[in-house]
Order: C-alpha cells, then structure tokens, then sequence
C-alpha cells in the first residue's frame, strides 16, 4: 500500500539513506514458455534464474538444451535481470570435461546468442542417484571446489555460489568449511519463509544475497527466492511497501 503524503514528509530523513528492498525470483531447469515467464512477470517476479549447464555425466557435462529457449522466452516476456546457474560435471566415475572447457562451453554460448547475464551461480550439491558427483571424500571435494572456483575466477565472470548447510556438510565433512566466502550466497532452505536471512551460517557466510524457500509454483516449473536489493530512495519518490507476490 502507498503512504499518504504527511507519512512521506515525516519520512524524509530515511528517504535519503540507503534501505533494502527484496527482489523476487523464480528458477527453472526445464523450458519455460514467454506466457509462462510473462504471468511470472506480472505478479511480481522480476528475476529470472534460469540452468545454463547440467552435469550431464555420459557426455561429459553439457549446455542445457533449454537454456537457449528459456532465455529468448524470458526476453520476450519482457525479464531484464537474468542470472543463469551451473550444475558442473564431476565425480571420480565420470569422464568430465575440465571446469574450464565447461565454463568455455558456456561463453560460447552467450557469445553465440548475445545473451546477456547477470551472474553465474554455482550449483554445489550432491547427486548420488545419477551421476554420483562429489564422491573423492571431503578433502578431496575441497580440492574439486577450490579448482573449480579458480575455473570461474578465471573467466573473469560474476559469480556466486548455490548451496545449503546440509549440502555443504555433505560435501566437504562439515558447515564450517570455508571455500569462499567473499563470493554471493544463494542458499536453499525449504521453509516457505520470504526473507534472505540465513538462519544457519555455512561456509563462512553470515548473510546471504538470495533465499530459494519453496519448490511449489502455480506453473509446476519454478522455484522461488527474494533476493536482497539496497537501494536508494529520494524525497522526491513515493514510498511504497510491497506484498510479496503470488507463487508464479
């Protein structure tokens, strides 16, 4: 609801510092059609995340056939802020290409569709029942993480890191496993809570950028996060509180 104006007079020495507003997203692994972007849209979910490479153990780890699509759709809907996340290919039983071919494979991809991409997540959890990634033990798995990160560094992208305490305790043998904890977290706690509090520290985070905290959509394809925003706001702007939106 808007505030009246006596509200926003008496407001104005907060007008001019700094506040934070949440930003909604949704998140997808499948193809994702302009309608159903577009009513995501419309209820207030500005972000778009959508998988840009899947571990794809049998061949390697490969640029998700619905990245592409997903993307031109998303545009077409009329989303300005897209982020991509990256599900890498590893695993002591698999034939993965290098971290850096796979973050190659991925440039060539928004080189050859003139994407253009906010920040690439890095999808760190396990999968044992397809691929078994992550299975060297939790040094070695360090190891892999720290070889990873030196990949993405490299490329000289924006970065962050997508995990969860449980997925890190699983991983590297225990929360307090520091990685790298200057990069952005986007964390996943199924608690249908629209906050960007991160409830349990890991990996040397205390705060976090991004919450995913549901699995439940109106559409069946998305997951949902708020993400953090500081902002400026200025007297000469409305001040208006926002609801949180409507799972798309």
């Amino acid at each position: 609801m808007q505030f009246k104006i006596l509200r926003s007079l008496l407001l104005l020495p907060a007008l001019i510092a700094s506040s934070y507003a949440l930003v909604f997203a949704v998140d997808s692994s499948s193809l994702v059609s302009t309608a159903t972007y577009s009513t995501a849209l419309g209820e207030g979910f500005t972000k778009a995340i959508i998988r840009g490479y899947e571990e794809a153990c049998g061949v390697g780890g490969e640029v998700d056939p619905n990245f592409v699509g997903s993307y031109n759709n998303a545009r077409a809907a009329g989303y300005t802020n897209i982020d991509m996340y990256w599900f890498p290919c590893n695993g002591s039983g698999n034939n993965c290409k290098s971290y850096a071919t796979q973050l190659a494979e991925i440039a060539a991809t928004f080189s050859a569709h003139s994407m253009n991409i906010g920040t690439i997540w890095v999808d760190l959890e396990k999968d044992a029942a397809v691929c078994n990634n992550w299975n060297y033990g939790t040094s070695g798995n360090l190891a892999q993480a720290q070889s990873l990160i030196t990949a993405i560094k490299a490329t000289g992208f924006n970065f962050g890191i997508y995990s969860s305490p449980g997925e890190w305790s699983t991983l590297f043998g225990s929360t307090g496993v520091v990685l790298d904890s200057a990069a952005p977290l986007w964390f996943a706690t199924f608690n249908n809570v629209e906050t960007v509090t991160l409830g349990t520290p890991f990996g040397g985070w205390t705060t976090a950028v991004g919450h995913q905290y549901t699995d439940v959509s109106a559409s069946g394809q998305f997951d949902l996060s708020p993400y953090g925003r500081q902002q400026q706001l200025r007297a000469t702007h409305s001040v208006t509180h926002s609801e949180p939106p409507k799972p798309a």
